[in-house]
């Protein structure tokens, strides 16, 4: 629903660094559930299957029914996730596209559920190991999981490591917090056996796990990254209806629309004070809004046409935010939750 009142950009950013980052099935909106007797749903999209397979409500095989029943029989804790991912991994070429594409569905719902068992595994004393690790090699930022495993000499958190990345999770650190979210690079594994859609959603979620678009209360992408990626959503949401991952996607791009209108806390689109718009968003948006390929690529795109709004009036006022740039924003970008 749209709120009746005006959210705070600070409010925003805390459920966007949470939505895209994938914080946990408890703290955001459920995944859409999968059919546990894996029979054909309408709740799956198959809108360009790659085969007639697909979309089939066929009896399974003897050899997919196998691979089906000891997959979820290892979804049943987070401990066994390791082993279910390996399995699947292994084993995925032995199912239908479309019983492919309701596995892997079935291993994100699993990977949100047991994410906060995961994230409470990082204790106290698990903190203090990796902080002291970085902080005595005076290396800063994130890094590959390959790579903290390598870097650290502590058995207990090289298994720790070893284990999350095993169970499909990557470690960032957020405000000095390090926390696992799903390492949606690892779903590569699956592309050649899942539907046109899920491909693409995983594509998505993949360019946000990998780079962050807000951490700390501000963009560390560029405005221009920020765009394409929501240009991105609206195009999924465009062309796939019926995914069983369009509720997941539809809330995001509510999230990210209104970044790209607002901004965040520490990177307001128009400055608090002098009310002038941020340089960079001015030249970046200018760029892609003017670029003809950006229209050829995001066709009907509704973001580009209020946008393109939002510019021409602002180059009326000297790129200032003023009370009728504040009204129209508020109107084409009303955060829905």
């Amino acid at each position: 629903m749209k709120l009746s009142n005006p959210i705070g950009i600070s409010t925003v950013t805390a459920l966007l660094v949470l939505q895209t980052l994938g914080y946990s099935q408890q703290h955001t909106s459920a995944l859409p559930a999968v059919s546990s007797s894996f029979e054909s749903t309408p709740a799956l999209a198959a809108p360009a299957p790659k085969s007639t397979t697909v979309a089939s409500s066929k009896p399974a095989t003897t050899s997919s029914t196998i691979t089906v029943a000891n997959f979820k029989k290892m979804l049943t804790s987070s401990s066994k996730l390791p082993q279910a991912v390996s399995y699947l991994k292994k084993n995925i070429n032995k199912v239908t596209p479309y019983t492919a594409t309701l596995l892997v569905l079935t291993l994100e719902n699993a990977q949100n559920k047991y994410l906060d068992d995961w994230t409470n595994q990082y204790t106290e004393s698990m903190q203090k190991k990796l902080m002291n690790m970085y902080t005595s090699a005076g290396v800063y930022g994130d890094e590959k999981m390959d790579d903290m495993i390598k870097r650290t000499s502590d058995p207990a958190l090289k298994k720790l490591l070893s284990n999350t990345k095993n169970s499909g999770y990557q470690i960032i650190n957020v405000e000095g917090y390090y926390m696992p979210i799903i390492d949606y690079d690892q779903y590569d594994a699956y592309d050649d056996y899942v539907t046109k859609d899920i491909n693409d959603y995983v594509d998505i979620m993949a360019e946000e796990s990998d780079e962050p678009a807000l951490m700390d209360a501000g963009l560390v992408i560029g405005w221009d990254k920020l765009l394409v990626r929501t240009l991105d959503m609206e195009q999924f949401i465009l062309k796939y209806p019926h995914s069983n991952r369009l509720a997941v996607i539809q809330q995001n791009y509510s999230y990210a629309v209104y970044t790209v209108f607002y901004g965040a806390d520490n990177t307001p689109l128009f400055d608090s004070t002098t009310k002038a718009i941020d340089p960079d968003a001015q030249k970046q948006y200018l760029n892609l809004l003017n670029d003809k390929d950006t229209a050829e690529d995001y066709p009907s795109s509704t973001l580009l046409s209020d946008l393109h709004g939002l510019m021409d009036l602002a180059a009326q006022s000297n790129y200032k935010l003023t009370s009728k740039l504040e009204a129209y924003r508020t109107q084409v970008a009303p955060l829905e939750l």
